[in-house]
Order: C-alpha cells, then sequence, then structure tokens
C-alpha cells in the first residue's frame, strides 16, 4: 500500500511539472504565470498549405481554423493568463488579400481568433496609403471584435498625397503608439517597431516614413516605465533575427534598449526552435504562414528578471481539427474572391492550371544558398512568353527578363497546381489600377546598363541585399566573385530575335522586362553603390522615361478597357501553354525547369588577369588609387630615411 502511495504521489509531481512546464516548482507564491500565444508573418494564409517536409514527403500546414482551435484550446486552459499576439505582415501572400480592401479579412478573422493586439509589416503597406486606409476602415466598420494595432515608429506627412487620409484612419480605428493591458494581475506594456530592413522593404509606403527603431523603443520604453508603471514590457518587432549577428536587428534592439522583457521577431520568417537570450531579454519566433503558434509562458515576480517557464513551437498540421464558425467564414471570403476578382480572368480558386510529376526547389534552401533554380527559370521565361502574347502583331523582341528571389513567395510541388497555388508563388503587389498583383514592365537599356543589373546578381545581392539575387531569362553570364566589387561581371551574352546568344554590345540597346517593384527598385542600385552603377530605363528611341506607367504592359487590348498584364497571369499563361505529355487534360511542367539550365555561373579566380582583365572604371579607378597610395608610401620611406640617416651619421 506504502508503495502504491508513493507511485501516485510520483505520477501527480511527474503530471504537475509537465502541466506547468516544469520550471513552476519554487517559482514562489509571489510569482505570476503568463502564456503569451504569438505569431508573425501570416501573409494571408488564410486557408492551410502544402509543404515538403525534410524527408521529401508532402504535408498539410497551417490554416486560420485550425490556429483558431489551438488558440482556444489554450485560452480555455489558461483563461485569464494568455496574451495573443502578432508582430506583422498579416497581409499579402495569397488570393484572399486582392480583398484586403472592401473585406478586410486578415484583421476581422484575427479578431474573432481573439489577437489583442497586432503591428504592421512592410507588406501591410503594399496597397499604398490610400489602400491601407480602407481596409483600417473596413475592418473597423463590420466587425464587433478586431485587434488592437500598435505602431511606434511610423511618421506620416499630412502634407503628402494620402497623408490626411491614412492620419484619419489611424485615427478612426486607432493605432496608437502602444497598448497597456492587464493578464493575471500583471500589468504588460506593448509597442509595435518597422525594422530598417522591413523599411526599406516599403517602396509604396508613402507618405509614411519610419523612425529609427531603436530611437522609438528607447522612447516607448521611457513612457511605459516611468508613465504607465507596466510590470513588463513586450516588443511586437517587424525586424528579424540573422544568423549573422551584425544583421540581426532584433538581437541589436535587445542590447541598445535591455528594458525591453520579450520581443517577438517578425519579417525575417525565422523559426527559433529554442529562445534566444540577449541579457535579460527574450527573443523569439514561430516562422511564418501561420505553420506554427508559438507558446511562451514566463513567469513574473516583482524586481526580478522575467523568467522561463516554457516554450513550444506548436505545428498546426492537418491532425488538428478545424474551427467551425472560422471554417464558414473562410468559405465565405473564397466566394468572394471567386466572385469579385478571379471571375473577370475567367479563373477560379480550385481549377487546375498544371501539374507536375517532380518537386520544384524550396525556397528556405533557396534563401540559404541563392543561386539559378529551375522555378527562376520558368518564371522569367513566363514572363517573355506573356508580353510577346499581349502585344501579337506589335510585338517587340524582349531580350531579357528578370526576376528578384524576394519576390517568389511559394514554389510548385508534385501534384495538380490550382489558380491559387500559381497566384502564391507571385502574390505580392498592386498595379497602378489599383488590382493586387504586380504588373509586368518592358523598358529598353543600354549593353553597359545591363551589365550593371546583373551586378545585382555578382555584387550587390551577396553583400546588401539577399532578397535581390536574380533569376533571369534571355541572358547568360558568369563573373568573378574574386574582382574588384561592382565590376565582377565578366561575360555576358544576349539572346537576340532568331534565339541565339550573342556578345553584349555596350552602346545597344536592349528590351529588358520585370515587374513594376523590381523597376521601382532599379534606383536602389545606384543608392547601394554610391552613384558607381546607374541604370535609367529608357524607351525604344533612348529617351529616359520621366514616368514607369508608360512602360507597363496590357491586354485584352480589343476590349474597352485593356488591363494590365500582372506577373501572376503571365505565369498562369505560360504554364497552361505547356504539352499534355501524359494525355490526361492537364498541361505538364517541362523536366527542363526540374533543375537550372546554367544561365549564370560564378568563375572565381584570383590570377591577375582575371582579377583585372576589361575592367571598368571602378577597377582601373581603384587601381590608379592603390598605385598611389604605394607611391605616397615609398615616398614617406624616402623622406624618413633621408631625414634619418644624418642624424645616425651624427651619432656614429
Amino acid at each position: 500500500m506504502k508503495l502504491v502511495k508513493k507511485i501516485a504521489v510520483l505520477t501527480f509531481s511527474l503530471s504537475l511539472i509537465l502541466i506547468t512546464g516544469g520550471d513552476s516548482i519554487g517559482q514562489g507564491k509571489d510569482s505570476r504565470e503568463l502564456v503569451i500565444l504569438f505569431t508573425h508573418d501570416l501573409h494571408s494564409y488564410l486557408l492551410p498549405h502544402r509543404v515538403l517536409t525534410e524527408n521529401g514527403e508532402q504535408e498539410q500546414r497551417g490554416g486560420y481554423a485550425k490556429l483558431a482551435y489551438i488558440i482556444k484550446e489554450q485560452r480555455i486552459y489558461h483563461q485569464n493568463k494568455t496574451l495573443r499576439v502578432d508582430a506583422g505582415d498579416f497581409s499579402m501572400g495569397t488570393l484572399f488579400h486582392t480583398s484586403f480592401l472592401t473585406e478586410a479579412s486578415e484583421l476581422r478573422l484575427m479578431g474573432e481568433m481573439g489577437y489583442d493586439v497586432t503591428t504592421f509589416g512592410n507588406h501591410d503597406f503594399d496597397f499604398h496609403a490610400d489602400g491601407l486606409a480602407k481596409m483600417l476602415q473596413t475592418a473597423k466598420s463590420n466587425s464587433q471584435r478586431i485587434p488592437d494595432i500598435i505602431a511606434s515608429n511610423i511618421i506620416i506627412s499630412k502634407r503628402a498625397p494620402g497623408g490626411k487620409a491614412l492620419q484619419q484612419a489611424f485615427n478612426d480605428y486607432p493605432v496608437k503608439e502602444y497598448k497597456v493591458v492587464e493578464r493575471n494581475g500583471i500589468r504588460i506594456g506593448l509597442f509595435g517597431i518597422m525594422g530598417k530592413d522591413a523599411a526599406a522593404d516599403t517602396p509604396f509606403a508613402k507618405p509614411v516614413t519610419f523612425a529609427d527603431p531603436i530611437r522609438a523603443s528607447k522612447k516607448m520604453v521611457d513612457v511605459l516605465k516611468d508613465k504607465e508603471k507596466v510590470d513588463m514590457i513586450i516588443c511586437l518587432s517587424h525586424s528579424g533575427t540573422s544568423p549573422v549577428k551584425e544583421k540581426s536587428e532584433d538581437e541589436k534592439l535587445a542590447r541598445k534598449v535591455p528594458q525591453i522583457d520579450i520581443i517577438i521577431s517578425g519579417h525575417t520568417h525565422t523559426i527559433l526552435p529554442k529562445p534566444i537570450k540577449v541579457g535579460r531579454t527574450i527573443i523569439v519566433s514561430s516562422g511564418c504562414y501561420g505553420e506554427y503558434l508559438g507558446i511562451l509562458t514566463v513567469f513574473y515576480t516583482k524586481g526580478k528578471d522575467i523568467k522561463i517557464a516554457s516554450y513550444d513551437l506548436r505545428n498546426i498540421t492537418a491532425g488538428i481539427p478545424d474551427d467551425r464558425i472560422l471554417s464558414e467564414e473562410i468559405d465565405n471570403y473564397k466566394d468572394i474572391v471567386n466572385q469579385k476578382f478571379l471571375s473577370s480572368y475567367r479563373l477560379n480558386f480550385d481549377q487546375v492550371i498544371a501539374e507536375t510529376n517532380f518537386n520544384m526547389e524550396s525556397l528556405a534552401p533557396a534563401y540559404a544558398n541563392p543561386k539559378e533554380m529551375g522555378l527562376g527559370n520558368m518564371i522569367t521565361d513566363a514572363f517573355r512568353y506573356a508580353v510577346q502574347k499581349a502585344e501579337g502583331n506589335n510585338y517587340e523582341h524582349v531580350h531579357v527578363s528578370l526576376e528578384p528571389l524576394g519576390l517568389i513567395r511559394d514554389s510548385f510541388l508534385k501534384g495538380k497546381i490550382t489558380t491559387a497555388d500559381v497566384f502564391q508563388v507571385l502574390s505580392l503587389g498592386i498595379g497602378r489600377d489599383g488590382v493586387a498583383g504586380y504588373p509586368l514592365l518592358a523598358f529598353y537599356v543600354s549593353g553597359k546598363e545591363l551589365k550593371d543589373i546583373l551586378e545585382v546578381e555578382a555584387s550587390v545581392a551577396p553583400f546588401k541585399k539577399k532578397d535581390a539575387h536574380l533569376q533571369v531569362s534571355g541572358v547568360k553570364f558568369a563573373f568573378n566573385p574574386q574582382r574588384i566589387l561592382f565590376d565582377r561581371v565578366t561575360r555576358v551574352s544576349v539572346q537576340d530575335e532568331r534565339g541565339e546568344y550573342k556578345p553584349l554590345d555596350f552602346k545597344k540597346l536592349y528590351r529588358v522586362c520585370s515587374n513594376l517593384y523590381a523597376a521601382e527598385m532599379i534606383n536602389y542600385v545606384s543608392k547601394v553603390t554610391y552613384g558607381l552603377l546607374s541604370v535609367k530605363p529608357k524607351d525604344k528611341k533612348g529617351c529616359i522615361l520621366p514616368d514607369l506607367n508608360k512602360a507597363i504592359i496590357y491586354f485584352d487590348k480589343s476590349s474597352s478597357k485593356p488591363r494590365e498584364l500582372k506577373e501572376w497571369i503571365a505565369l498562369t499563361q505560360y504554364m497552361r501553354s505547356f504539352a499534355d505529355t501524359n494525355r490526361n487534360g492537364i498541361p505538364n511542367i517541362p523536366e527542363k525547369y526540374r533543375a537550372p539550365e546554367g544561365r549564370y555561373q560564378a568563375e572565381p579566380s584570383t590570377a591577375l588577369n582575371k582579377i583585372f582583365a576589361n575592367g571598368n572604371f571602378i577597377t582601373y579607378g581603384a587601381l590608379i588609387l592603390v598605385f598611389i597610395l604605394l607611391c605616397a608610401f615609398v615616398f614617406l620611406i624616402w623622406f624618413v630615411i633621408k631625414k634619418v640617416r644624418p642624424l645616425l651619421v651624427k651619432i656614429k
């Protein structure tokens, strides 16, 4: 009997440890528990999506209805101890965001799921100031329950176009600098910031600019500590972490503003299996697209640092039940997308566009080791195909098309590919027409400027911005990563009208196709190279285009109102043109896109002739500078010897 009692006590003790996360024992009667449920970078992924696991198998992940089920489960279990937060980029990524302005489905569903607070990410500004203002008004006027929004380093210029309307929408929602909530007797102050890298990715945010996140955070900490007298400070940061410490913004933030207790770290889509501790600050991340729900349990004791009780990233898989009410609401939003967006393209959400008998490259390894991809080749080939189809008899040869890696948002897995799948691959942006999806543009650049554009792959992306790595069509080039920066491209050949590759002619005009975002970011090349490289889009006569609107490609030109050729539509058209190789009525992605075909390659060499041959003014300027410094050094040695020698003679 004594043995049975001992086993019972031991079992109860083990159960208590498991339930509380193992750290509650010995916390003391003054400790209070807080369970933080967190996400970030949801990107409108309302429905589950397919992913490729490490062992090469397909698995369904995410989905708001399943996420809602787990959140509700946690709320029931932990009662008033839960705080539900999101660190931004709740929109822009699937067909559901096409109703961003009119339905605001993301915020409304987050409210239904029980989120307390969220902040903005860079992609939440993709619909421009007026679009964001309309979305906020829609969410406010159509929902009983929506999450609070906090944004602490946003500056709105009321004098700029759209400024007054956006400020009014912020006031009405309201969007505030910070929020104070109380859970389980703990007074919690929350604020939200946009990081520097994220702010650089908001080309359409005007009239919004972003204050320095460190300075803004210090200001918020002072307010929350001194004025609001909070017990705990949580930062919803759309900044991110990185294995490269000098690029890890949220770790820098924790070092510079150590009064922050917890940072929910978004933007970089990082999955942190365990929290990062910087001093006393806890940093957590749960990936993207609702694939995981972060669950951080902490203990607060007055006068002491926050202690981690447990940390879990709950995998949102197919085995989790759906919240029935939320599932019905998502179906309703899906019907709206079909009726109000896809019907004009004669498409529907689940329509099969093509199929593939192989998995195309996953994006996680592509970001870890950026290079040419079969997927990127197919996308850029699609641009050239669709422009030719749209222009018909008036087609002007597109020599080169390109797509930055950061604008490719998903991949294709073995099996059938639907309209929704295609859209997710090229889901970002909005056109000049106010319709979701970046339009394609075609403009001219000189041969020299084309080489400068390719330097983005060889020189800019490796050091400045991984998202800028290029996928290309119609051009083959090589580069030597050992050469001087901004003069690494060593060999370029361009495809002519007959499909033959010819050496690059610096004086010739070449027609280039890209999407609106990439074209707008061409100025970025000049900025990050301090003006050493410069590209000016031109018309076919060589005159600089004052307005990129003039370069937008339209289709349905026979209609009274031609539409912009969106990049996702270009990809859809191209995939529908593929041969039906297995004769089941569905086009098949060709084998040539299974892997890269060698459109560009690195040719590293430290041989002097490879380093300096055919250099541009940057290389030769650097050589001249080195020569001048060497001469100065020799002169200095000569001068010192001349002055010292007489003294040595006297000493002797």
